[in-house]
């Protein structure tokens, strides 16, 4: 697991704007083994099982689902998340257990609860601000918007997440960054998270044969 391919995946702006295609959409392939998915969720946490005692902190929750693919809002996870998984377990002093996060995660997968919206949506919000249709959006229009988000400031980018945000979505050719070119970014962060995705779950995949 490289933890340049962890941090960049699990940035918190992948939750909040919705920005990659599922790996698991389109065709449908076989059913993942749950075995195989287990062992998957089990990777993930193990990551930030930083005692190794099979618990994380509440704030780490959030990072290790968007690593799997599910992307809930900061409003989910402090209202609807967190405290379901407290709830599974109130013994640990606050921190999140592995059982009880497997649970909750391997329900969320399957139903497909926090599954990113596809492109086009996206594509669509990034239009909303642009009604001129010069296919760019201006970073200080940007930041704005994005502080809060649908009016919600729990969901809001931290200033760090903003310079993050901005960093990858700048224009490489011109190192631009006073401007955002969406659709390039779109297409760029889609195919970086699908792959991502792709390779992750690969091996989750059931075969058609019924195997483990």
């Amino acid at each position: 697991l490289k933890r340049e391919s962890l941090e960049f995946i699990a940035c918190p702006l992948v939750s909040r704007f919705s920005l990659c295609v599922a790996a698991m959409s389109g065709q449908e392939p076989s059913a993942p083994s749950l075995d195989k998915l287990r062992k998957v969720i089990k990777e993930a946490f193990s990551y930030f099982d930083k005692v190794g005692n099979s618990t994380v902190q509440q704030d780490e929750v959030g990072t290790i689902m968007r690593y799997l693919g599910q992307f809930p809002s900061e409003s989910d996870l402090k209202d609807t998340i967190i405290p379901e998984l407290l709830d599974d377990d109130p013994s640990r002093d606050g921190l999140i257990t592995f059982e009880a996060f497997e649970k909750v995660m391997l329900r969320d997968l399957m139903d497909r609860v926090y599954d990113p919206d596809d492109s086009e949506t996206l594509l669509a919000a990034f239009r909303v601000l642009d009604p001129e249709g010069k296919g760019y959006i201006e970073s200080n229009l940007m930041h704005e918007h994005l502080s809060t988000r649908g009016g919600k400031a729990a969901d809001g980018f931290r200033e760090r997440e903003m310079g993050d945000f901005l960093e990858y979505a700048k224009d490489k050719e011109s190192a631009d960054s006073s401007k955002i070119y969406y659709e390039d970014y779109v297409a760029k962060l889609t195919a970086d998270i699908e792959k991502h995705l792709e390779h992750l779950y690969q091996d989750a995949r059931g075969s058609g044969s019924g195997g483990r």
